[in-house]
């Protein structure tokens, strides 16, 4: 486990525990408003009434996480003080000290594999699609110029330098796959939808595969290819239950 930053990040609930990072004395999440990965933890937390903080990280910089190894987002610090690193491991805590709705790691295999099937597969897809252009890049990256606690420079310097960095990680993911972006996010929708086990993965309630997937293809919305999603049949439905659920 990483008790300081000379040792090597890692995912998960960490040793060390970091009250001082909170926000507002509620539980507080660390992300970039258009994270796919953030969604994901956003939606569990919607879906849960639960009050939190949020802080809106630079995304060149990662300023706010300088405290911390780890500099991805998501990171979620609760009220105790414990830091949790990485979307699914979040997933998996918050719903551990609630509800405690789905199965842990290793229980339901099926959940598992769903669960990694957005990181590995659908995340990637989705990055391949919004950063396509450059054009449809500085869409995603126009947030930025809204956040308040960013300096003017670096908004510019995040909205224009970080939209042509995404554009060639976007080409970089599109390589991982035999389809062109759009194509391929069909296909891969296609393949979610066959993980449906009545309206959610979870069958009546959500599990933790719907809150991951989810949470990855709300990241879309409003952005270049949310229309490949809207035209889906049997995931459109899904994705709007979800929204529903979890309010966001």
């Amino acid at each position: 486990m990483s008790d300081s930053i000379t040792n090597e990040p890692t995912s998960g609930i960490q040793e060390k525990k970091v009250p001082d990072k909170l926000v507002g004395n509620l539980p507080t999440l660390y992300c970039y408003e258009t994270c796919p990965f953030c969604f994901k933890v956003k939606a569990l937390l919607g879906s849960r009434g639960i009050k939190y903080s949020k802080v809106e990280v630079n995304p060149m910089k990662h300023t706010e996480l300088q405290w911390s190894s780890w500099r991805k987002v998501p990171v979620f610090i609760d009220l105790d003080g414990t830091q949790v690193n990485d979307s699914n491991f979040i997933l998996h805590y918050i719903d551990e000290k609630g509800d405690n709705k789905f199965p842990r790691y290793g229980v339901d295999e099926k959940q598992d594999e769903w669960m990694d099937f957005s990181n590995s597969i659908l995340g990637k897809s989705i990055v391949a699609v919004i950063y396509s252009s450059y054009f449809t890049s500085l869409k995603a990256l126009d947030y930025v110029t809204k956040v308040d606690n960013f300096s003017f420079s670096s908004r510019i310097i995040n909205k224009w330098l970080g939209a042509i960095i995404m554009f060639f990680v976007g080409r970089s993911r599109a390589k991982k796959f035999p389809l062109k972006p759009r194509d391929n996010l069909k296909f891969q929708l296609d393949n979610l939808a066959k993980g449906f086990e009545g309206e959610f993965f979870g069958g009546d309630i959500p599990n933790g595969a719907d809150f991951a997937n989810y949470g990855i293809l709300r990241s879309m919305q409003g952005l270049y290819g949310f229309d490949i999603l809207e035209s889906h049949d049997l995931v459109h439905p899904w994705y709007t239950r979800m929204q529903k659920l979890s309010g966001i």
